[in-house]
């Protein structure tokens, strides 16, 4: 009676770690599926970063003029009427004509900015922001730097400025309240407060 016993305890110790072990087996192929579906998604996810880091490699090194023809090429940044055009292109002289090539870049931007921020047309822009009375005939320079602001998006600053005055030919108390941005050859430029 006692070897049964033993036998009977013996066998029931086998099955109990043959249970564990097919037990555990299960579990270990449970995990070795999950561990492929993931190795799966892993390669996935890597080649999907390296036609990431591809694409933006791609980015940095295409020159700089293709990327601004390019937008050109889409749409302009602002829809010019031909009369809106011939308008800001003479502003532009006047205020800017004797000036850089980025100074006439500089005042075309605060035409624009001032036309984007306020929600005007240029004609209003223009009597909104007291410019130049004087309407001369525009240089091929002046043409250009509208071009590039208005129909390219081209910018020579970043920031959003919208006046701007010649301290050699007048004080402003106003403008000096405003947040300077940049010089550029005989102008200021400045953002609103």
């Amino acid at each position: 009676m006692k070897n049964k016993l033993l036998y009977i305890i013996a066998l029931s110790i086998t099955l109990y770690a043959l249970y564990g072990l097919i037990a555990t087996e299960n579990e270990l192929y449970a995990v070795q599926e999950q561990n492929a579906t993931l190795q799966q998604e892993i390669a996935i996810l890597q080649n999907d970063v390296d036609k990431l880091t591809e694409e933006i490699e791609r980015l940095q090194t295409k020159p700089i003029e293709a990327q601004k023809s390019n937008r050109s090429a889409e749409r302009p940044r602002y829809n010019l009427t031909d009369s809106e055009r011939d308008l800001v292109e003479r502003v532009v002289m006047a205020e800017s004509g004797g000036e850089s090539y980025e100074g006439q870049m500089l005042v075309c931007q605060c035409i624009l900015n001032a036309c984007e921020i306020d929600g005007i047309r240029p004609a209003e822009t223009v009597r909104k922001y007291v410019y130049a009375k004087s309407r001369p005939k525009p240089t091929e320079s002046v043409d250009r730097a509208v071009m590039a602001v208005f129909d390219k998006g081209e910018q020579v600053t970043d920031e959003a400025i919208v006046y701007f005055y010649a301290p050699g030919m007048v004080k402003s108390e106003f403008h000096e309240r405003q947040r300077f941005s940049v010089e550029e050859g005989g102008h200021r430029f400045f953002c609103a407060r």
